[in-house]
């Protein structure tokens, strides 16, 4: 039996290959009319060898069905730019060439079926698009694999190069296209003997496989002046408009898959539109959703449909060898590969029962608001870097929050004060401030994809994206429920102390720390586990004890942040200490520390700070405390390790902090 890496079809390497600007932007433009131009559309993209295979590997109505996506699709293809569309073009005239004359050769002799002639003939140099930078592609011919029920197209692109000798008792179409290669790219070929023979085993002669010849050398101009692609040099002055297009681009891919997702008639169907989407933007066919249950180990969930035998697993949320947890804690996404040294064998067992030797894991929203983890098989190398990759997870994530509740028609509402903003108001102003939010989003991603990959820009415009969804999600907030009691356990999140104080401080250096002279240290017990919290609130309660330590050193001074953990009445607390080298609280004000005042600093300070971190903590089953002395103030939170009943989570370093 092979191993699975011999056998397996990366489709997912098949979406690094280059396409034609030309025929792309001609596909979208019959797509744009309908139904009408359906055959303009079909003859158009027929003509580009990779937008041929990738669609004719997607179900044939997803035109009809899901337009959107397939106008994401031909948005987010890569297009050949600046120097390389020299080259790129003698690669399709030689791929056009020898599809013309291989339908031309096989409907003359009448032995192969003509549209799989095209098809091969097209594709016979489909691995000379790939992406250079893609490590191991698969071989050309794997990608045909299942194309036809007994794999003749995918045997006419493997020998398409061999010596015509060697074919003389291969299927038609295998002959066809070995022939009609030759023609195209030997001189004089039709006078060789090799060449001849072949033709005469078809019974065409040296002189109509000339005119043959010809006829699909001018079919090929024609084609070539059609979509861009004659032979007329390369100008380089459009290089930065075909990047700024580019980015446009992906910004119409985003607005086409918005609309996609909003297409789904409830939260299961929005699963059922994200795996149509990583199949057809990504060739992703192998993908899970694990979910914490309710001794906190990540289960595969019934929302994305998984092999029987994923139920058989339960992820330990602490294990740091596996990916998915490691996902969950840090944030951000782990890749997996097969055979990878000390890599947890729950891990491999997936990618077995998925068929894949490589898989990804990411973080994704559940519809009972818990944060699962969506695993992806075989994914292109660096596809968690994908600006299009981020749009598909976000607006996956958009369509899956719950619709602003409808006003509910009362009698007699209730008395309020003066003062108060009516709350259709606020309902009014929260739909709004929604759109600016959107619109910071993609300018975020845009300059990301602009950026570049640099690792320290990345990381920055990545605390950007958190914050701007952050508070999208303190807004939505405004207008759920009104009840400040503990979060339900379905809304918690398996929660890294350590990475939350870690990423505040990374965030806040060079905006709160750096300006205002104050020097940071983080003294973190790299013992703390992961625990299930509300990460959101977490966050928001240190970052109001760090701006108040900054301001209360008008100086300058020394904030360090700890972590611990203790033991209160038999249970494991964690401790989070924020400690500043200020002058300390005057005796009148702590009296009245965590009661909302106004505010004496002025400006943009409402006096709400402390209260609100209070509230927060309380609703996360924790104290806040405060000593406060001359050399400075100390604030204290204690977090009890279990929410609302849940089992311990056992502790496993993560590495030092």
């Amino acid at each position: 039996m092979h191993d699975i890496s011999n056998t397996l079809l990366k489709k997912s390497e098949l979406t690094a290959c280059l396409c034609a600007p030309g025929i792309v932007a001609e596909a979208l433009e019959q797509l744009m009319r309908g139904a009408v131009a359906r055959t303009a559309f079909a003859d158009c993209v027929r003509c580009d060898p990779v937008l041929a295979l990738r669609l004719r590997l997607l179900p044939a109505d997803l035109g009809d069905a899901q337009p959107d996506l397939l106008r994401a699709l031909l948005l987010a293809v890569p297009v050949v730019a600046g120097t390389a569309q020299t080259a790129y073009a003698a690669r399709w005239r030689q791929s056009i060439g020898v599809a013309h004359l291989a339908q031309a050769l096989a409907l003359r002799a009448g032995v192969a079926d003509a549209e799989a002639a095209w098809t091969a003939g097209l594709a016979h140099n489909l691995a000379d698009y790939l992406d250079p930078d893609l490590a191991h592609p698969a071989p050309a011919a794997d990608w045909f694999a299942g194309f036809d029920a007994d794999g003749w197209v995918a045997d006419a692109v493997r020998y398409h190069a061999e010596p015509l000798v060697r074919g003389r008792a291969a299927h038609a179409l295998v002959r066809i296209v070995q022939l009609a290669y030759h023609l195209v790219t030997r001189p004089d070929a039709v006078d060789s003997v090799d060449v001849r023979a072949a033709l005469g085993a078809l019974q065409i002669g040296a002189g109509e496989a000339a005119q043959l010849l010809a006829d699909s050398q001018a079919q090929s101009r024609q084609h070539a002046l059609r979509f861009g692609l004659a032979d007329l040099g390369v100008q380089t002055q459009g290089m930065g408009f075909d990047r700024l297009a580019r980015l446009y681009a992906g910004q119409a891919a985003q607005s086409a898959l918005h609309r996609h997702f909003r297409s789904a008639t409830g939260s299961e169907s929005v699963f059922g539109l994200l795996q149509d989407s990583l199949r057809a933007l990504f060739g992703i066919e192998q993908a899970c959703l694990f979910a914490p249950a309710a001794d906190a180990s990540l289960r595969v969930t019934a929302l994305i449909p998984a092999p029987p035998g994923l139920g058989a697993l339960a992820i330990p949320p602490d294990d740091a060898h596996s990916a998915l947890p490691r996902a969950l804690v840090r944030n951000a996404p782990q890749t997996f590969t097969r055979g990878e040294a000390g890599a947890a064998l729950a891990d491999e067992q997936i990618a077995r029962l998925l068929g894949v030797d490589t898989f990804i894991s990411q973080q994704m929203s559940l519809p009972d608001g818990r944060i699962g983890v969506l695993v992806a098989g075989n994914p292109l190398s660096g596809l968690s870097m994908s600006p299009l990759w981020r749009f598909v997870l976000a607006e996956c994530a958009d369509a899956l929050q719950p619709a602003f509740a409808p006003a509910q028609a009362i009698a007699a509402p209730p008395a309020v004060p003066d003062d108060a903003i009516p709350r259709e108001r606020v309902r009014r102003a929260i739909h709004e401030v929604a759109n600016p939010l959107t619109i910071m989003r993609n300018y975020v991603n845009l300059l990301s994809e602009r950026l570049g990959a640099d690792s320290s820009v990345q990381r920055d415009l990545g605390i950007i994206a958190d914050e701007i969804e952050r508070v999208a999600r303190i807004v939505r907030g405004l207008t759920a429920s009104e009840e400040i009691g503990p979060p339900a356990a379905a809304s918690l999140e398996l929660v890294s102390v350590n990475s939350v104080v870690s990423e505040l401080v990374r965030m806040a250096l060079g905006t709160l720390f750096a300006p205002n002279k104050v020097n940071v240290q983080i003294d973190l017990n790299p013992d703390v586990p992961p625990m299930p919290l509300q990460k959101d609130l977490l966050k928001q309660v240190l970052f109001n004890l760090a701006k108040n330590a900054v301001e209360a050193m008008q100086s300058g001074g020394h904030l360090k942040f700890s972590t611990r953990l203790v033991m209160v009445d038999g249970q494991q607390h964690v401790e989070i200490e924020v400690a500043d080298t200020g002058p300390g609280l005057p005796a009148a004000v702590t009296s009245h520390l965590f009661e909302p005042v106004i505010s004496e600093k002025g400006g943009d300070h409402a006096g709400l700070g402390l209260t609100i971190s209070r509230g927060l903590v309380e609703r996360m089953n924790g104290q806040l405390s405060c000593t406060s002395t001359p050399q400075g103030t100390h604030f204290l939170i204690r977090l009890p390790t279990l929410q609302n009943g849940q089992v311990p989570i056992t502790t496993t370093r993560y590495g030092s902090m």
